[in-house]
């Protein structure tokens, strides 16, 4: 994997670190000096020899311990060790260490985090420390002691749940970071950064429109990128996505202030948003439900039918709107309703099909009525930002250049107060860089 982070170009691009996760390790310390042990047979050159074969290639060498008793997989944690894990760790030759929060409690985080981060910086080695503390203090990010996590020297932090390989994960995590946000933003900076889990693009769990989104807004909300895929099997749309000069830059630019969610929530179109170190914004016009997969019929929005039952389960739990497409195409209890159904995407991803013609309709936020039409295109959504809302300034004799991230390349026309995105696909994001320049 070290070789293909470099041939590939994610090394050059700044991709920098192979990781190990979870399980690496053997069930016993060693019986003389204390220290872990790597699994005898998955690592039977031990781990200094890992770390080398890593470096050889000019990547760093990420690990994986855990602030309680045991790790989450049931391996030994470093609670108590702290100091003996940490030189060992030093004397493989890691530059990255992610300290899970399994089998502890706030006591333990409050007091082994900081052990661990005091241990690190003794080692005179310079290890990336990346903590899970915040993800095991629920979901309010407001009263999350994010100032302690910086005094205790961590460099990154997870914040919530573990991303899953699908997209109703993803946009899970987008709305959690879209409504808590603004609390998150003056935590952010150079050294310390919010972690919402790991890109999974390249794995063939996404749309290429999705993953786009994922790529857009972990870059606006300055997010460390971590790749969890195999780098040997990734599709060449997916590279592109991942090896995208411009989004990159985005995301590491050098003022390192975190974007966020400039609209309130909405489901179905939402304006991300983040402000640059020369002036530029940068942002993100994500369609989270307008339009329509191919397929599918848009017939009502903010309305239900009276009659109906879920699909896939009682509730209906659980969709994205293709696959309550498809649910409703292939069950059979849902052939009276002459395809019609309604969804939720912010309600559990709530699928209903209709029972009957769905004539009898009722009024409800955030449901819309669709009708399945086998040989309907799939169709987007124009989504329009004005540069007043974004803080954007344009001064007297000045108008706004637009970079079309994805493409790399300018917009021909300039624009003075506002800019409409056009037919953004659904779950797609128009990713664009605004700058204003002298009018010719």
């Amino acid at each position: 994997m070290a070789a293909a982070l470099a041939s590939e170009g994610y090394l050059d691009a700044g991709y920098s670190s192979i990781s190990i996760d979870d399980c690496w390790e053997d069930s016993v310390r060693d019986n003389e000096t204390g220290a872990l042990l790597p699994d005898p047979k998955r690592f039977p050159h031990g781990m200094k020899a890992l770390g080398t074969q890593i470096h050889s290639h000019g990547a760093r060498f990420g690990i994986y311990s855990d602030v309680g008793t045991r790790t989450c997989g049931g391996f030994l944690g470093s609670k108590g060790h702290e100091a003996l894990d940490a030189d060992t760790f030093a004397s493989w030759g890691v530059d990255y260490l992610k300290l899970d929060g399994c089998y502890s409690n706030v006591t333990g985080f409050t007091q082994g985090y900081p052990k661990m981060g005091s241990a690190l910086q003794n080692t005179g080695r310079d290890i990336v420390y990346s903590c899970s503390w915040p993800a095991y203090l629920g979901g309010n990010e407001s009263n999350k002691p994010y100032a302690a996590m910086i005094e205790a020297g961590c460099n990154s932090w997870r914040n919530w749940e573990d991303i899953q390989c699908d997209w109703s994960s993803v946009s899970q995590i987008i709305e959690h970071w879209g409504t808590w946000g603004e609390a998150m933003v003056p935590f952010a900076g150079p050294g310390h950064w919010h972690d919402p889990d790991m890109l999974v693009i390249g794995n063939g769990c996404l749309t290429l429109a999705e993953e786009q989104t994922q790529m857009a807004l972990w870059s606006i909300v300055a997010a460390p990128l971590i790749m969890g895929n195999d780098l040997r099997n990734v599709s060449a749309a997916s590279k592109a996505i991942l090896l995208n000069p411009h989004a990159i830059s985005v995301d590491q630019d050098p003022m390192g202030r975190m974007g966020y969610r400039l609209t309130s929530e909405d489901y179905t179109t939402q304006i991300w948003v983040r402000h640059l170190e020369n002036g530029d914004v940068a942002v993100g016009l994500f369609n989270y439900n307008g339009g329509s997969p191919a397929g599918v019929r848009w017939i009502a929005g903010d309305a239900y039918c009276a009659h109906a039952k879920g699909v896939g389960s009682v509730d209906g739990f659980g969709h994205t709107l293709a696959s309550c497409r498809d649910g409703v195409a292939n069950d059979t209890g849902c052939a009276s309703g002459h395809g019609f159904f309604y969804y939720n995407p912010g309600y559990n991803g709530q699928c209903m099909c209709a029972l009957d013609n769905c004539t009898d309709r009722g009024a409800i936020q955030g449901y819309t009525i669709y009708q399945l039409s086998p040989h309907a295109p799939p169709n987007g959504t124009d989504i329009t930002v004005d540069f007043a809302s974004l803080g954007l300034r344009v001064p007297a004799g000045y108008h706004v250049h637009v970079l079309d991230i994805w493409t790399g390349q300018p917009l021909e026309e300039h624009y003075n107060s506002s800019y409409t995105a056009k037919n953004v696909s659904q779950h797609g994001t128009s990713f664009l860089r605004f700058s204003t320049q002298p009018q010719p």
